[in-house]
């Protein structure tokens, strides 16, 4: 309830600030925020899609625009305030500098060679100017720290592989922002000097450490400490308010992003015991103030703009994110293998919503222009490519780019939602593209663990090389069980081989594969996929060749179970029934073994 107060009181604020008009701008905002929100959910729809399209509605269909009211561009802005205050929250110090190659290595490496990698683009094939061409390229290589970190905090992915890659790429596109908007200030002022921008930005960046980290230290204990005693929520509320948006203040007034600020204030507060309170308080404002920043997104859309040159927009969001995606996996698959680097570079394929202030700003100084000084296309087309593009207005180009800013973001929930499949479909194309021999007899005749063309017997098949798998196989070989576990990704079963494990290259999918393993001598077949439809599948494959085989699957879905067992499967194990059992046992034996 409190959340909601300091909502209302926000509202309020804006209310007295800017008037009747701003305010039921604020309040229809807000509403919608909620209302789609509610829907979304329900419906199982990406909520940031709904947010976007409830910003094209209100701005076309309801006759607001986002110009008319600043209140609530500082509203939504909040909403990535928050969030990076409650990231900073799980990265104290200790754990910051724990993941320096992250942040330092991985982070530089992705915006250096992003940057110049789409310049290259722009610059020599394009043929735009040196200006335009350094700023599209700068805003393309940052990724959304809105979408991506929500996304990891949600389904506690942040402390994974893939997932503190993806935080500490993200932390210093974030500081890159900074160098990025001075360099559009020397580009857009001739008589600025690099020198004096770059020590002042120094000295600024000492002062925000000296305050936040000295100062603004001390005081965020104390306060927090002292309204924590008097056991009063609105006044815990308040002092987590005072501290994230002071500390953002002091940022922004150096002349950094608020969002940097919160950050280290998050870092702060993560070495004391208030840590986890102060998360609880924050969430639901967080999100409600995401909403209405990814509504303030689709009030910038021009609809009649889109519908012109969708198509075009489509395309090239579609090759700027295989291009980012592929970039990334190259140079991160050398630290953390081929499936972690796929996973974080489909993670931070999009254009990230920084890159809106960025094309905002360049707008403004009048730096896009789309007049072809050479490369390739006007080589190729001449002066039909230079009309045609510099006919195009600055304001044209600001929406064009901004579009694509959001059909990126538009993709990311589907992408994110089905990551595994998404990485497991890009690397089986690029093995397919390279011509891997990723056969069974070629990975079999590489390792020299097992050869097929010695006859099995007796033996258990273990469909599936995940976690379970690996159990599995564990467990069978500390008992020297004759098996053989199957898996189709390349890398699992690469790791197994080394492991000294007895796994084959393979999709159960296809009954070739249980007919080169005996199915018909076999003991058994295990199935350890989690998804009902390959349960299926793979039973039906194995069934039809080998009616009486003896298969064993696990599942959570109870129709499944049911349709199984009426089938004469040999043994299912509903994974949530048998965890339930397994606890209440152990309480029951706890009860046991407590004195009476």
């Amino acid at each position: 309830m409190y959340n909601l107060n300091c909502l209302f009181v926000k509202v309020y604020i804006c209310y007295l600030r800017c008037g009747i008009d701003n305010f039921l701008i604020i309040l229809c905002v807000l509403t919608m925020a909620v209302v789609s929100g509610i829907i979304l959910n329900k419906l199982k729809i990406p909520t940031i899609i709904g947010y976007i399209l409830t910003g094209i509605l209100t701005a076309h269909f309801f006759g607001f625009n986002i110009e008319d009211s600043h209140n609530l561009n500082d509203i939504a802005e909040l909403g990535i305030v928050f969030l990076m205050f409650m990231i900073g929250l799980d990265f104290s110090f200790k754990v910051l500098s724990s993941i320096k190659q992250e942040v330092l290595l991985f982070g530089g490496l992705q915006i250096g060679l992003s940057i110049m990698l789409f310049f290259a683009v722009c610059f020599f094939f394009v043929g735009f100017n040196f200006p335009t061409s350094i700023v599209v390229a700068s805003a393309v290589s940052l990724s959304s720290t809105a979408i991506v970190l929500k996304h990891l905090n949600e389904t506690n992915q942040t402390k994974t592989q893939y997932g503190g890659a993806s935080v500490g790429i993200l932390i210093f596109q974030d500081i890159a922002v900074i160098p990025i908007l001075l360099m559009i200030t020397l580009l857009s002022d001739k008589n600025s000097s690099i020198s004096t921008l770059l020590l002042t930005t120094a000295i600024s960046a000492a002062i925000v450490l000296t305050i936040l980290f000295l100062p603004g230290k001390f005081f965020a204990k104390t306060f927090l400490r002292f309204s924590a005693s008097m056991k009063t929520d609105e006044i815990f509320v308040g002092t987590v308010f005072l501290i994230v948006l002071g500390a953002a203040y002091v940022s922004k007034e150096f002349g950094f992003s608020m969002s940097l600020g919160a950050f280290l204030a998050g870092m702060i507060i993560s070495s004391t015991p208030y840590k986890y309170q102060v998360a609880s308080v924050l969430s639901h404002f967080r999100d409600i103030l995401l909403g209405v920043f990814f509504i303030t997104v689709g009030m910038q859309v021009n609809i009649f703009f889109l519908f012109e040159y969708f198509i075009i927009i489509i395309v090239l969001v579609i090759i700027m994110m295989l291009t980012k995606t592929l970039l990334i996996h190259i140079f991160l698959a050398f630290f953390r293998g081929r499936k972690i680097s796929m996973k974080t570079a489909l993670s931070l394929s999009q254009i990230g919503e920084f890159s809106f202030a960025i094309f905002l700003l360049a707008s403004q100084r009048n730096i896009l222009h789309l007049d072809l000084s050479g490369g390739v296309l006007k080589a190729m087309f001449g002066d039909f490519a230079s009309n045609f593009f510099s006919n195009i207005t600055g304001e044209e180009i600001y929406q064009f780019l901004t579009l694509m800013v959001i059909f990126s973001m538009i993709a990311t929930p589907f992408i994110l939602d089905k990551l595994d499949k998404c990485t497991n479909i890009v690397l089986s194309v690029g093995n397919m593209v390279i011509n891997k021999k990723n056969n069974i007899e070629d990975l079999i005749k590489e390792h020299d663990e097992i050869s097929i063309q010695n006859e099995l017997n007796q033996h258990i098949i273990v469909c599936g090389y995940g976690i379970i798998g690996k159990e599995i196989s564990t467990y069978f070989k500390g008992y020297e069980i004759q098996y053989v576990a199957i898996d189709s990704q390349y890398d699992k079963v690469e790791q197994g081989v080394k492991n000294g494990n007895h796994v084959i290259f393979g999709n159960c999918k296809y009954k070739n594969i249980f007919r080169r393993l005996y199915l018909d001598k076999c003991a058994s077949v295990i199935i350890t996929f989690d998804d009902p439809g390959t349960i299926r599948s793979v039973c039906d494959s194995i069934l039809d060749i080998e009616p009486s085989c003896k298969i064993i699957i696990k599942t959570r879905d109870n129709k499944l179970e049911n349709d199984m067992k009426n089938i004469g499967i040999y043994g299912v194990v509903n994974e949530e029934r048998e965890i339930a059992q397994t606890l209440a046992n152990l309480a029951i034996k706890s009860l046991e073994e407590t004195p009476k």
